[in-house]
């Protein structure tokens, strides 16, 4: 069951590009000098990934939407996500009532229940066309989807119910650090290189506490940041003679590090005859 609850974010990408290396290579130089730039590469990246998002979402809308109505109801999402021996507690659990069947589940899928109850109303209600899917199944894409992602952080994360999420609290919960790690942190010392998802993470006012502002941009944040980290360090890989652009023979040359690339997966590069 819980498979197909995170199925979504498991699955293989559809190919969103094919092309020949020369191709690709156009794609990426947008300003059509005839090289790549380190900038044009990391708005390539966040580009694609953003696509990559979208479609994957178009396609599970698609999977979701049964009577093929062109819509996507509460019940035929929770049918599929929950399994259909659940979809009847799951319609009670959306109309505020508490089954005793519900009860009875384990606590991982009665929270999972809960947080697709919360997103799915604030994405739509009971039936969502394809964008508000979308705002389902990436949040972090829409400013009004990532508040209740936020909200959620602060009812997960804030262990002492003051109504704050302190460093401490998120650091050590989510991110599994030590207190010499949330220490370090806290003084701009500690080194993410291990805990990527981390990226754009930073107590801004230095009050110890991460404010809804300050997670909202860590949520919206975060994946373009390790688009670009991903980006950047390909480039230097790339730039061989190290003159801040990239040719098309330096590109030719080393396709194969595009296509072993997290944006790899969604493209299709063909090498020329």
């Amino acid at each position: 069951m819980l498979f197909l609850i995170f199925s979504l974010y498991l699955s293989f990408p559809a190919r969103l590009l094919s092309g020949s290396v020369k191709q690709v290579f156009k794609e990426i130089d947008v300003n059509e000098d005839r090289a790549i730039s380190q900038t044009e590469l990391s708005s390539w990246f966040n580009f694609q990934d953003i696509e990559y998002l979208k479609s994957n979402a178009r396609d599970h809308f698609s999977m979701f939407d049964k009577n093929r109505d062109q819509t996507v109801s509460w019940e035929e999402y929770a049918t599929i996500a929950f399994g259909a021996t659940h979809t009847e507690t799951c319609n009670e659990v959306y109309n505020d009532k508490k089954p005793a069947e519900f009860s009875k589940l384990g606590d991982q899928v009665q929270e999972a229940i809960m947080t697709a109850v919360r997103r799915w109303r604030a994405a739509g209600g009971w039936s969502m066309g394809r964008e508000e899917f979308t705002g389902f199944t990436y949040p972090e894409l829409f400013q009004h989807m990532r508040n209740v992602v936020v909200a959620e952080a602060y009812q997960t994360y804030d262990t002492n119910r003051d109504g704050k999420v302190s460093a401490h609290e998120l650091l050590t919960k989510k991110f599994k650090l030590t207190k010499d790690q949330v220490e370090a942190f806290s003084k701009g010392n500690y080194d993410i290189k291990d805990t990527p998802n981390m990226l754009g993470l930073k107590d801004r006012n230095n009050n110890g506490i991460f404010e809804k502002k300050e997670l909202s941009y860590w949520l919206m944040e975060n994946r373009r940041m390790m688009r670009r980290k991903e980006a950047d360090s390909l480039f230097v890989a790339i730039d061989s003679d190290n003159n801040t652009r990239i040719s098309l023979p330096e590109f030719q040359r080393n396709s194969n590090k595009i296509k072993s690339s997290s944006i790899g997966r969604y493209i299709d590069i063909r090498e020329e005859l």
